[in-house]
């Protein structure tokens, strides 16, 4: 029977063969879609309007910034680390991708990260993944997609308000992202911040202040100890941004990316005195150009400023 069975099938190659047709061979299809994520962190985006509709709209050559809030939950364990990927395809990744970067975090129940992605493409879509695991590799994913647009793109932010020195207000903010970070977000989050609030030591006038430059006038750059989430940690470092009174010519509620681009700011002044109603413009550590309209101020160390920011993607 055994031989009989070797016979047919060598009949049927030869018939085959004879024919001139050759058997199809198809390679397993790889499964491109996204990996599970079967985690339960609690992840938002800072900017509300994101978590309603998660995309932006960006130009090649800007930045997109985007800052997520993670939070452990009953039935989470804590977050340990963040991966970031980028596909131009929607639920898509194989397994060969790696991530663009990712970071360790913090020991905490809670925490703020800042991200930074420059823009390659002209056209189409990027969709950025953001996959946090926690101490049991459970992953919680947020995504968010980037419409590429021809022209260069600006953020807007509305009602920022800083706190002074003895405020317990946040007194640092980030233009791209429009996020106040509390102080124990500040150490692992310190190079987005570019324009920080205080009431001069010497004159007490109303002050914006890059960060870097608080520490060379003498204000603190550690968290007190008496902090039980972060005492004793940085305050300090971070990037050179410059000020300048903004020229008359500028209208802010107009004003183009273009516009801003070609505001002439010196690279000298990395604090500026202010007052309400007056619009001021800045360079930040990323090479981009912004304005800050201020709308009220409480003048004095435990007092608040108030005000908009437009500024370069």
């Amino acid at each position: 029977m055994k031989k009989l069975s070797y016979l047919f099938l060598a009949i049927i190659a030869m018939y085959i063969t004879a024919c001139g047709i050759t058997p199809e061979i198809q390679a397993p299809l790889e499964d491109m879609t996204l990996p599970l994520a079967d985690g339960r962190l609690d992840i938002t985006f800072t900017d509300a309007k994101l978590n309603i509709d998660p995309s932006v709209v960006a130009a090649s050559g800007d930045n997109v910034n985007v800052s997520l809030v993670i939070k452990k939950t009953p039935t989470s364990e804590k977050p340990r680390i963040m991966r970031v990927f980028v596909s131009d395809k929607a639920n898509f990744r194989t397994k060969t991708d790696r991530p663009l970067f990712e970071i360790k975090l913090k020991n905490r129940d809670e925490q703020t990260q800042t991200i930074d992605f420059t823009v390659s493409a002209t056209t189409g879509k990027n969709y950025l993944h953001f996959d946090v695991y926690d101490n049991n590799e459970k992953v919680t994913r947020k995504t968010l997609v980037i419409n590429i647009s021809a022209d260069g793109q600006i953020a807007s932010w509305i009602g920022i308000v800083l706190g002074a020195q003895t405020n317990d207000l946040g007194s640092r903010v980030a233009s791209a992202t429009g996020d106040v970070y509390a102080v124990c977000d500040l150490d692992s989050n310190i190079r987005y911040v570019d324009i920080t609030y205080a009431a001069d030591r010497v004159t007490a006038k109303p002050t914006f202040f890059s960060n870097p430059e608080r520490g060379r006038v003498g204000f603190a750059t550690t968290v007190p100890t008496n902090n039980v989430v972060c005492g004793g940690t940085s305050t300090g470092g971070g990037t050179a941004t410059y000020f300048v009174l903004a020229p008359n010519t500028v209208d802010f509620a107009t004003v183009t990316d273009a516009q801003l681009g070609a505001l002439n700011i010196a690279a000298t002044a990395q604090s500026i005195a202010v007052e309400t109603g007056k619009i001021y413009a800045f360079l930040n550590g990323r090479n981009k150009k912004g304005l800050i309209k201020v709308n009220s101020i409480v003048g004095v160390a435990d007092g608040t400023i108030n005000f908009d920011i437009k500024v370069q993607k």
